[in-house]
């Protein structure tokens, strides 16, 4: 069966969904959820992503199987985008947040096919950076992003966690590293 990859729907799309693939794939990563603070934005994913920024869903029949967005880092509370500022304007970058994919739908691209779309869109609406932070402990998450030419650009710990950051430059052609 296919997956349909569309923009998040309210009509449509149901909040505890989210979560619940959040939380699926954070535990398969080695994660506890309850270690990840500030997910409210899944609640709320009109007003938090949808006015100036993005998020996608990703359904196999009626089943969420792969999810992601992005902000405007110039609209993310202040300090929201330490680490990122060498380089990186805050009117023209966006942070990607809570890409996921469920564990029984991983090693299909589907995780690739989520970051392209967004870095696709980021581009057509005049962003030329990307920007996110992801936990060391997150392999999958870290060769995908290596493998789409994301630079890393630091480390820190929060909690008990090793914290990764990339960015990357989007080229003219929706996303592609520019040289």
């Amino acid at each position: 069966m296919s997956v349909t990859l569309r923009r998040f729907d309210p009509s449509r799309d149901d909040p505890t969904a989210l979560r619940a693939l959040h939380e699926r794939a954070l535990r398969d990563a080695g994660t506890d959820p309850g270690d990840v603070p500030g997910t409210e934005d899944l609640g709320r994913v009109p007003g938090t992503y949808l006015d100036g920024g993005e998020f996608l869903v990703g359904y196999e029949g009626d089943d969420l199987v792969a999810m992601g967005g992005f902000r405007p880092v110039a609209d993310l509370p202040a300090g929201g985008h330490e680490g990122f500022d060498d380089g990186v304007d805050p009117e023209r970058a966006v942070e990607l947040f809570r890409i996921a994919v469920a564990p029984g739908a991983q090693g299909r691209g589907l995780g690739s096919r989520v970051l392209a779309e967004l870095e696709s869109r980021a581009a057509a609406a005049d962003y030329d950076r990307v920007v996110l932070t992801t936990a060391a402990r997150q392999r999958a998450g870290l060769a995908l992003y290596r493998s789409r030419a994301y630079e890393e650009v630091g480390r820190l710990r929060d909690g008990g966690y090793e914290l990764v950051r990339f960015r990357k430059r989007l080229g003219e052609s929706g996303g592609r590293e520019s040289r």
